[in-house]
């Protein structure tokens, strides 16, 4: 097999392995699959919409970084993925307050951190805990937001909203228009316009888990939906 022949196969089965990702409905978008992997997702779309060759070295650190066995992207016969597990420290995060609401997210390194018995995470899924008092008494430290990748958004629905400069913060929808969202803040004490170009983008809040209801564990259920 020639050099431009091998090449295209890499090119081929990896587009196939991103559309296995995208049909069994672990991811909704390629570019959520980057973020999920850590991959760039222009260095990806570079390698499946040009002629960019996917050298011996670039197969090999593709295949790592996605969890595919070795060699799979230089085989003849169709790929197949195994359904993506998840690692419950890879879930959940803490709020890292950097100005008043504005927050920067740090990963938990302890899954015992997070009780599955009250809430089970799906693979769209993950749960961010309160620090600080800038968004008392709508939330309360330790308390947990559990937030949805693909929900469809609300009016009136909690969000979080990441910004293009690195900063997540907690708000309420108010209005989406053709160019901005206006959101207020939870205790509807102000609103605020961010235009869309301003925004990363947006994951619904579907359940607040309060500290009490969490500690107590299988004793009492918060009232969540799973979708």
């Amino acid at each position: 097999m020639s050099a431009t022949e091998i090449f295209e196969r890499r090119r081929n089965n990896l587009a196939k392995v991103i559309d296995l990702l995208i049909e069994t409905q672990q991811f909704k978008t390629g570019k959520e699959i980057c973020e999920h992997f850590g991959l760039s997702a222009s260095y990806i779309a570079q390698l499946l919409n040009s002629k960019r060759q996917i050298g011996e070295k670039a197969a090999r650190e593709l295949e790592q970084q996605l969890g595919l066995d070795v060699f799979i992207l230089d085989q003849s016969v169709e790929p197949k993925v195994e359904l993506v597990s998840i690692p419950e420290q890879g879930r959940l995060f803490q709020m890292q307050v950097i100005e008043q609401q504005a927050f920067a997210l740090i990963s938990l390194d302890s899954p015992l951190s997070f009780n599955q018995d009250i809430f089970h995470l799906q693979s769209q899924h993950y749960a961010i805990q309160v620090a600080g008092s800038y968004y008392f008494p709508s939330l309360k430290p330790g308390w947990w937001l559990i937030c949805d990748k693909q929900a469809e958004l609300s009016t009136a629905g909690i969000l979080c909203v990441y910004l293009v400069n690195g900063l997540q913060l907690i708000l309420q929808l108010v209005s989406e228009a053709r160019d901005h969202y206006e959101f207020q803040s939870l205790d509807e004490s102000r609103k605020v316009i961010f235009q869309k170009t301003d925004i990363e983008k947006t994951h619904s809040v579907i359940a607040i888990l309060p500290t009490a209801t969490y500690s107590n564990g299988r004793n009492n259920s918060a009232h969540h939906k799973t979708g």
